[in-house]
């Protein structure tokens, strides 16, 4: 199950914002404490060098949800939007076996959504070969095949070799999928170029991505397809220069995420704030409080309330209080 640190930031007047981190230490927590002191919320820019950095991607939603509300307006309404009148959905499919994947997927079906993340099988050791590469596009058919009027990505976290993920990418070409997500480490260009020139299958990077440059150079070298960077990271200002950026290179945006509903909501926002927003992951339903945007036919109706547009079970915070 993801791990996240929900971040409360109230002002003297009474406004509370909420956003999502990675992480949050106590020691994070006093520090971001000090800096915030006597600062207004709507130098949400200048605040982010001030704070640690596992604390910047979600002070940085929570200072905009408090702008939102002050405003009496939804975060895209603060950032210049809508770009869009609903955003497109996808979710990623749980499960380890073929079975329990396929009944997950029929559960998300009925729920409303049309796209689905499936994760690769696990590999057992490092160079798996054809027959690593053969399973999990038999394992995309099949998926395929129970729902075909639904779009797939296929998830591999990061996990496997270029060589893997060159032949893996080739395999499923046939298939069509949405993109390939992290299929390998960021950290050699070149390894990545082998995968990419080898397939026309898109590319999605991001997730493990903290400076900016790293994202520059994956785009410079038209080595990346769709652009994956961390919501809880960077924060939706953050995401939104990166997509500035990419949109030159014309490459559209997909946020990523492990948090809950307060990161969902903020994807939703950033996503009709940018021109090239491509689709939002949803994480599980959440005790916290309800996901933003009602969900029809595979696409979010964004959030009409002022902030996030979100309702918080502070009850529930206080159960789980760092500080």
């Amino acid at each position: 199950m993801p791990s996240y640190a929900v971040l409360q930031v109230r002002t003297q007047s009474g406004l509370i914002g909420y956003g999502e981190c990675n992480g949050l230490s106590g020691s994070d927590l006093k520090a971001t404490n000090q800096a915030l002191a006597g600062k207004t919320p709507s130098a949400y820019q200048a605040l982010d060098g001030m704070v640690p950095a596992t604390v910047r991607g979600g002070l940085n939603i929570a200072l905009l949800d408090i702008l939102g509300k002050a405003t009496q307006a939804p975060i895209y309404r603060v950032l210049g939007g809508p770009t869009r009148n609903k955003a497109r959905a996808i979710t990623r499919l749980s499960g380890t076996s073929d079975e329990e994947l396929q009944s997950d997927l029929q559960k998300q079906l009925a729920a409303g959504y049309r796209a689905f993340l499936v994760p690769i099988v696990p590999p057992a050791a490092r160079n798996q070969g054809s027959v690593f590469a053969h399973d999990a596009a038999t394992r995309l058919k099949a998926m395929r095949t129970a729902a075909p009027d639904a779009d797939f990505a296929l998830e591999a976290q990061a996990q496997l070799t270029p060589g893997d993920a060159a032949s893996l990418a080739a395999a499923v070409e046939r298939l069509h999928p949405l993109w390939f997500d992290e299929p390998c480490p960021v950290s050699n260009l070149e390894t990545i170029r082998k995968i990419s020139e080898e397939t026309v299958v898109p590319l999605g990077f991001g997730r493990t991505i903290a400076d900016p440059g790293t994202f520059q150079d994956l785009l410079r070298e038209g080595l990346v397809d769709l652009l994956r960077p961390d919501l809880l990271t960077h924060g939706i200002t953050g995401v939104r220069r990166l997509a500035a950026m990419a949109e030159t290179y014309y490459v559209d945006v997909a946020p990523w995420h492990e948090g809950g509903p307060i990161a969902h909501a903020a994807a939703l926002h950033l996503g009709a704030s940018i021109p090239n927003f491509f689709i939002a992951q949803s994480p599980p339903q959440s005790p916290l409080g309800q996901v933003g945007g009602t969900l029809r036919d595979g696409f979010f109706d964004l959030p009409k309330g002022p902030g996030l547009g979100i309702a918080v079970d502070e009850k529930t915070l206080e159960r789980n209080r760092i500080a």
